[in-house]
């Protein structure tokens, strides 16, 4: 029993790193932060703080992993819902879009360090940038396998589900990196009209009030 409890405090200490450090790189950028800012803003010393990650690299790669097997967690539940192919799309594409815009600048420190400019995509070991590729493969096989379903139902008209996958998912991503929460559109707003895009992709306009309609039954 006394094992047990230690082995879950370890745990869950490892999880309040990961939420500290994933603010704190998300905020300043992984240069900026120092794993000495992470661990006084854990009360921690830091030989304390290397017990659990050896290096501020291990550190970013357990912080992207952590929101990616969260995302990915998410899509699923919202592809299992019942529906047809396009209300189970609207689901996945909003919750796709709820961690894009709402993440706190999470989902685009996990792009940029799978997309960027090579100083930001190499700070990460190259087994630990495969490993997060393959987190993001297993994303895009939640949108493509949807959209072959809508496709052979006749919902979608696309001319590869891959590469319509692709699109709809470049769509979403991006729109972390130009929003600006304080200017322009509300969220939900937005986030009405990503969809919106991203079923247009399709082959289905919609318009945003039925999107919103369909928001509520989530």
């Amino acid at each position: 029993m006394a094992s047990e409890r230690i082995t879950a405090k370890r745990a869950a200490l490892r999880k309040r790193i990961i939420a500290v450090a994933l603010e704190a790189f998300s905020a300043r950028g992984f240069e900026a932060t120092t794993t000495v800012e992470i661990a006084d803003t854990l009360q921690m010393t830091g030989p304390s703080l290397y017990h659990y990650f050896r290096t501020k690299e291990e550190l970013l790669y357990a912080c992207m992993d952590f929101i990616l097997e969260k995302l990915h967690t998410d899509l699923s539940t919202a592809a299992a819902y019942e529906g047809t192919a396009q209300e189970r799309m609207v689901h996945v594409v909003r919750a796709q879009l709820k961690v894009e815009l709402g993440s706190g600048g999470a989902a685009s420190l996990v792009n940029a360090h799978l997309y960027g400019p090579r100083y930001l995509t190499q700070v990460l070991l190259p087994e630990h940038s495969e490993a997060l590729r393959d987190r993001q493969r297993a994303l895009l096989k939640v949108f493509r396998d949807l959209i072959s379903q809508g496709a052979a139902s006749g919902e979608f008209v696309v001319a590869d589900a891959r590469i319509a996958a692709f699109n709809v998912l470049a769509i979403l991503q991006y729109s972390g990196v130009w929003h600006r929460p304080r200017k322009g559109l509300r969220l939900a707003d937005l986030m009405d009209l990503q969809v919106s895009a991203a079923l247009q992709l399709l082959g289905i306009p919609m318009t945003t009030g039925a999107l919103t309609e369909q928001g509520k039954h989530k």
